[in-house]
Parts: structure tokens; sequence; C-alpha cells
């Protein structure tokens, strides 16, 4: 990785500092102050800026799924339809239930 590379995946990751990614890891601000100068970048570092990218994408998606005031109405009424929808299948399926407690009887 080069150094252009890190500063690139930091800032795609919304990491403003060294410090802040030190915290981040768990690990001692030194070293990672001293990736790129005296010490290469670690093999897993490329994976974790991804990790951290994905989930923050992740995270948008959710805020923006959950928007109320973009459809205010869309969720409430997918509630009530599945709500709607999980009566029928449960009255449907006490009926199947039923049917297969007479049958059972019926073949004893």
């Amino acid at each position: 990785m080069t150094k252009e590379k890190f500063k690139s995946l930091m800032q795609e990751a919304g990491i403003k500092s060294k410090k802040e990614l030190a915290e981040l890891m768990g690990l001692h601000y030194g070293t990672i102050n001293n990736w790129g100068n005296t010490q290469g970048y670690p093999t897993y570092l490329n994976n974790y800026f991804h990790f951290i990218i994905k989930a923050k994408k992740y995270d948008e998606a959710l805020k923006k799924g959950f928007d109320e005031s973009e459809k205010p109405q869309e969720c409430p009424s997918n509630v009530e339809a599945l709500s709607l929808e999980n009566a029928r299948l449960r009255e449907e399926c006490e009926k199947y239930e039923a049917l297969k407690r007479a049958l059972k009887e019926a073949l004893r």
C-alpha cells in the first residue's frame, strides 16, 4: 500500500486522523505513525478499511430506509398489510391442523 492509497482509504472511511485510526484499532499512535515511514503498511490494513467503508455505507442505507420524511406512509401500511396476512395465514394453519387431527382420528 502506498501513502497516497492509505490517505485515500482513510478519507473514504471517514477517519480524520491517524490518532482517530489508532483509537479505532486499539493500537498505539506511534505504530500507526510509523506506517509508511519506518515500517511498511500491514497487509490486513486494506481489508480493515474496506470493512469500515462497507459498514459506513450500510449505516447510511439504513438511515435512508428509515427516514420518515421520505416515505411516511409506506412503512406503517406495510406493517399493517403484513399483520393482516399473518393473521390470515394463522387462521389457515389452524384449519389445516384441525383437518390433520380429524384425519388422524378417522384413520385410527
